[in-house]
């Protein structure tokens, strides 16, 4: 139980938020209008004018705001979501299922305990039912009761989201609000896989199978590319998955075109935070190239463009999202099917 408690803490201790500015898309470009982490946060505790503010005596961290940001400009600080996924995995056949809490109660059952649960994107749920394919149950029995207990319905609105889109996933994720209906059952760890366990848990990169560049976490500089973290989800499932794909790429992937209006001037590509766009060679000339994997759909590059020669749609249809593909220029009104 105490090897339990200390695991726990390794994974539960950050709860506080950090802020990017680079990251924001208000910030990089004055003309956005995004307003996803303030429309989510009840009360009234992020500020975004000059800079991004979180004032900390109105803030409750029910971290929606971090779930809610396309950009990563707001961050769950010394938290890392893929030792998360690496302890659940690890557990996953040792226990009738795996169970996901937050830290609010020390009595609470559950295998991983983290911040508040109102971290969860969409994407973050669809990365715990492909990589825990035997199934998940995350204990809701406290949240009705917290002071954070308007995460409930933004939570099961994301699982309602998902299962209405029919990706047809090996995992069955598992909302508990009654005790009950939790399948909790002590994992129990010998010295040596305890201790493998807390060293695993020690490294960002938790698993050889999660193993990322953390360098690129690293950014704060408006001239940097930055794959935000639910991006890299996204991305992750589709080369684990390998089939099946059609479900994520329609609904969570975007295809950028470009009108014969565009003039190959590339600032698009510098206000692009993720690198989506790009410059390549073409003969003796350049052409101007996209990839649908780096995308997050944030239509900086669409709002930035001083001709109004791009649009955004939901959707990639195209033979591979990770490869770069050069934007074929058409004669599509440019503003049909924005997204």
């Amino acid at each position: 139980m105490l090897k339990e408690k200390i695991a726990d803490r390794l994974l539960s201790s950050a709860k506080s938020i950090g802020t990017d500015r680079s990251r924001c898309l208000r910030m990089r470009y004055n003309r956005n209008s995004c307003s996803e982490c303030t429309g989510m946060c009840r009360p009234g505790a992020i500020s975004i004018d000059e800079d991004v503010h979180i004032i900390s005596e109105n803030c409750s961290e029910c971290m929606l705001c971090v779930s809610a940001c396309p950009a990563d400009c707001l961050d769950m600080q010394s938290f890392d979501f893929y030792s998360v996924l690496a302890r659940l995995r690890r557990i996953k056949n040792l226990v009738p299922v795996p169970v996901l809490g937050c830290n609010i109660k020390n009595d609470l059952q559950a295998h991983v305990k983290t911040p508040c649960l109102g971290f969860l994107s969409e994407e973050h749920i669809l990365s715990l039912s492909v990589f825990l394919d035997t199934g998940l149950h995350i204990n809701m029995t406290e949240c009705g009761r917290c002071k954070n207990s308007f995460i409930v319905d933004v939570i099961e609105g994301r699982v309602k989201n998902i299962k209405a889109k029919n990706l047809n996933l090996p995992g069955n994720i598992s909302l508990i609000n009654d005790g009950k209906d939790l399948g909790y059952g002590d994992a129990g760890y010998d010295r040596r896989g305890f201790f493998s366990t807390v060293k695993n848990l020690t490294f960002l990169q938790a698993t050889e199978f999660f193993e990322r560049d953390d360098t690129a976490w690293a950014s704060r500089s408006y001239s940097d590319k930055k794959l935000p973290a639910k991006r890299e989800f996204l991305n992750r499932i589709l080369a684990y998955k390998k089939s099946n794909n059609s479900g994520l790429l329609e609904n969570y992937y975007f295809t950028v075109h470009a009108s014969e209006d565009c003039d190959n001037c590339f600032a698009c590509v510098g206000m692009c935070p993720s690198g989506a766009l790009k410059i390549e060679a073409a003969g003796e000339g350049r052409k101007l190239s996209f990839s649908s994997a780096l995308c997050n759909g944030c239509s900086l590059c669409r709002n930035f463009c001083f001709r109004g020669a791009l649009r955004i749609e939901k959707g990639f249809s195209g033979v591979n999202p990770f490869e770069y593909v050069s934007l074929h220029i058409s004669t599509n009104d440019r503003n049909t099917g924005e997204y």
